[in-house]
Order: C-alpha cells, then structure tokens, then sequence
C-alpha cells in the first residue's frame, strides 16, 4: 500500500502544501484538507483519499478564484455563474454560490441596491434602465422593485429628468418639435418614466419645424 513520506508547504502559496507518496511528489493541495482528512506522514494512500482529494482541491481553487473575483466589487449570483461558466466549473455553482450566500459574501439584494445607487447617482439612469439591467442579472422583480422605491427617497427622477432637459435645451433660443422628439429619445434611453419626461418637458414652448417661406 502506497503510504505519504513527506508533507512540504509551499513557498509562493503558502496556504497549499505539496503531498509526496513512496518519496515522489504526488499533489498539491489547499491546507484545509489537510486538517480535514488529518493526513499525517505514514498514512496509507489510498485510491479512495487520492479521488477525495482531488475533487476538493478543485473545489477550494474554483472558491478562491471566486473570492478574488468578487473581491473586486459586488457581485451577483448570475455574475458568478457565468464566472464559474467560463473557468470550466459550472458543475460545482450550486454548492459554491451556497458558501458564498451562507458567509454573505453573496447577496443578490445588497448588490441590487448598490447597483441601483450608482447608476443613478453617477450616470443619472432612471427606473426603466434600471430594471433591463438589473433584468438582465437575473435578479428578481421584487427586489428591483424594492430597491427602486427605495432609492426614491433620496433621488427624484422627475427632478433628474428636468434638470437633464434643460442642460440639452439650454442654448437653443427656440426649441422646435424636433427638438422635442429628440430629447424624449434621449430621456427614455436614459431610463425616465413617461411621466418623468412629461414633468421635465411641461414648462417649455416648442415651435414649428417649419421654416418660414
């Protein structure tokens, strides 16, 4: 039976250690599992430990990978899938985003909230924006919606789209319909409600694109 002669740390990672079996390097793996199969020098090697540890250790390396990637700013659970998707781990999303939930390293509610909150601050983005690019995180209506009414109390969108109005119509003497109709493209790109563009547009007096003969 093939037994582990030696147990080296390694020394760019220093949380893996180096497993050496009848005096060959075997693997490496993450210390954890190290403590959680209490491998000592002397300890038989099976098939069934060499199985074990390889699938944990690629576990531990997706986790880490993980927590450099959500490291970098707040992610959600659709965000770290296709993270997980492109590494090649997909198979292990469900027991990975579980961790990740379970140590509120994962919150799809808190990442909306930050989401909503800078978009509207520094992009100035109204709810329908909001709510296609939160959509398309797969996060649920009732947190988008949640969310939205909660920003509300610290940013007035009807306010937010006047002010745009009118830094886009300041220098124009006399805005046309063409103008009109450009700016209310330009508000709903931007994510304002109907009515939001109505309230932005009410106190200004469009003429005729035509020009006089």
């Amino acid at each position: 039976m093939p037994k582990i002669t030696k147990i080296t740390q390694q020394k760019k990672l220093s949380e893996r250690f180096n497993l050496f079996v009848d005096g060959k390097f075997e693997l490496g793996v993450d210390g954890s599992l190290i403590v959680k199969y209490d491998i000592k020098v002397g300890d038989a090697y099976t098939d069934e430990l060499k199985h074990d540890l390889e699938n944990d250790d690629r576990i531990e390396i997706a986790y880490i990978g993980l927590i450099n990637f959500i490291a970098f700013r707040e992610r959600c659970e659709q965000e770290v899938k296709e993270w997980l998707y492109k590494k090649k781990y997909h198979d292990l999303a469900d027991e990975l985003i579980a961790r990740l939930t379970d140590r509120n390293y994962l919150n799809n509610e808190r990442f909306a909230r930050l989401f909503i909150k800078d978009r509207v601050k520094i992009q100035g983005w109204g709810p329908i924006r909001l709510r296609h690019e939160l959509n398309a995180k797969r996060i649920s209506k009732q947190i988008i919606e949640s969310e939205i009414e909660a920003i509300r109390e610290d940013f007035d969108f009807n306010q937010m789209a006047h002010d745009l109005a009118s830094k886009k119509l300041k220098n124009i003497e006399k805005p046309t319909y063409k103008d009109k109709k450009r700016l209310w493209s330009q508000l709903q790109r931007r994510g304002f409600e109907g009515p939001s563009i109505s309230f932005a547009l009410q106190g200004y007096t469009f003429v005729s694109d035509d020009k006089p003969s």
